[in-house]
């Protein structure tokens, strides 16, 4: 059975196309944000304006206070952004907040985003849509993966591009994985080991092209929850301390069509781990 998100994704990405369109931004990078708010009729706000923002939208603020990052008054045609945020978290946020305005079955006067996940399951499914429009705003439709694809694969290619478009390399490296026409796939981890030196497995932040997942199974399925030296030998080297590259290694995994070698491209952000997996090609 399909997720209900899956069901929605062409929909997200009409919409974020059509947006993109009519911004008259889909050829510019990075992606204007604020042109692509103005397309839907939308003025950005600083979150902590006191003076701009409504007594009905303080009140839900006030709720999350703390954690809110951003927030979107349908009504008073506004969004809200936390100014402090680092560029690509601030930007994303802007992203997120338009898409709750522009996807039409998004209906509601008043959306608040913080960092918890709300247990409603209405809310969660709308939170990952607003997220996957705004992936398609900032990554600007296909020409992010068009362009990542057009040279060899590596764990390069996503690091480098992620300043071209103003995002978090973290975004870059899912976005790069998930809807690469290659068969790549990519485990994300947290840095904090258990006691017998492994890493946690977030499914969260793990993801696989969907070239991978056909030809090998889910990428967690393959590692389980946690990661050690048995499948990255270079496991020790993601940890809290540790920032950029980690040089490539050769790992073998139990996939649907037996054991497969595969060449793995670490990277640590200081607060995630991830493992960029590509098969390596048999000798001729």
């Amino acid at each position: 059975m399909r997720e209900p998100l899956d069901l929605a994704v062409e929909d997200i990405r009409r919409h974020a196309l059509m947006t993109l369109r009519a911004a008259g931004v889909h050829n510019q990078l990075p992606v204007p944000i604020e042109l692509v708010a103005a397309a839907v009729d939308l003025q950005r706000i600083d979150l902590f304006d006191d003076d701009d923002v409504p007594d009905e939208m303080r009140a839900t603020l006030a709720k999350i206070q703390g954690n809110v990052l951003g927030a979107l008054s349908v009504e008073e045609r506004r969004y809200y952004v936390d100014p402090t945020l680092p560029l690509e978290r601030r930007r994303f946020t802007e992203a997120h907040e338009i898409g709750h305005d522009a996807l039409p079955w998004h209906g509601g006067a008043y959306f608040a985003d913080d960092r918890t996940t709300l247990t409603a399951k209405t809310r969660v499914l709308l939170e990952a849509e607003a997220n996957l429009f705004a992936a398609e705003i900032l990554f600007a439709a296909d020409r992010f993966s068009n362009e990542a694809d057009s040279v060899a694969a590596s764990i390069d290619v996503p690091l480098e591009l992620n300043t071209k478009y103003q995002t978090s390399a973290a975004a870059t490296l899912q976005r790069y994985v998930s809807n690469s026409r290659r068969t790549l796939a990519l485990i994300g981890t947290g840095l904090r080991p258990s006691r017998m030196g492994h890493l946690p497995v977030y499914s969260t932040l793990s993801c696989e092209s969907t070239k991978f997942r056909a030809k090998f199974g889910a990428v967690t399925q393959l590692v389980g929850s946690w990661l050690g030296p048995k499948h990255y030998p270079e496991v020790d080297a993601l940890n809290t301390s540790h920032r950029g590259v980690v040089p490539a290694t050769d790992v073998t995994l139990d996939t649907s069509r037996g054991r497969v070698r595969f060449i793995a491209e670490g990277f640590g952000n200081g607060h995630s781990g991830f493992v960029l997996l590509r098969e390596r090609k048999k000798a001729a």
